[in-house]
């Protein structure tokens, strides 16, 4: 086991599972697999001072979107803001990663409990508001870490890279704006989430 301030996890499946998830994200939507490992970062941060189990909270992150490697991607590259989670791709990605999560999860061994919760989350994790109905502190760090993602400079340079720097421009880039702001009081329940993600805010020049 490894301890961060207090919080285990057991190291070694964490290094296989890391090392099984890589090669798939890296075959999903471009900078994805940096995506997961800034996700994590915030889940650390949010673990030393929220509930949740480290175990079902890492673990879930590195293999939240998984899916995105097994979907087609057009109709989410090319949807407005606000509606790409709308998207059949958005959905599809989350049925396709509980799938795949499952069969690695198996493969590790994990035990079926723990199997069966992550695998839960991972099925509806981009529809925030059935995660927070699941009442759930695990769960609901899993969601806050991914949407703190959303903010930030590090995530205008994720942006970019994904859609490409016109994305950002003319009305996408309002609509973008006003979709990150409602987010802050609606993608984030706990006060350490919300502290993050209006810190990150500012500094991507979102805020003041």
């Amino acid at each position: 086991m490894k301890q961060w301030e207090g919080l285990e996890v057991d190291e070694k499946r964490q290094i296989e599972l890391k090392n099984r998830v890589r090669p798939i994200l890296e075959e999903g939507r471009p900078g994805d697999w940096e995506h997961t490992l800034r996700t994590i970062r915030y889940a650390w941060d949010l673990l030393r001072a929220e509930p949740g189990d480290p175990e079902i909270v890492i673990s879930t992150l590195y293999l939240h979107d998984i899916g995105w490697s097994r979907v087609d991607l057009d109709d989410f590259f090319n949807a407005s803001p606000r509606m790409k989670r709308y998207t059949g791709s958005c959905f599809r990605h989350m049925e396709e990663g509980a799938l795949l999560a499952r069969k690695i999860l198996d493969d590790l061994h994990y035990d079926k409990i723990l199997s069966d919760k992550i695998v839960s989350i991972i099925s509806v994790h981009d529809a925030p508001e059935t995660v927070f109905s699941m009442h759930d502190p695990s769960a609901t760090l899993v969601v806050e870490a991914d949407r703190m993602d959303r903010y930030g400079l590090e995530s205008l340079v994720r942006f970019n890279r994904m859609f490409g720097a016109e994305f950002l421009t003319g009305d996408h880039k309002s609509e973008s704006r006003s979709n990150l702001l409602e987010g802050l009081d609606l993608w984030f329940k706990t006060p350490t989430g919300r502290s993050m993600a209006k810190r990150l805010a500012m500094e991507g020049g979102l805020i003041e």
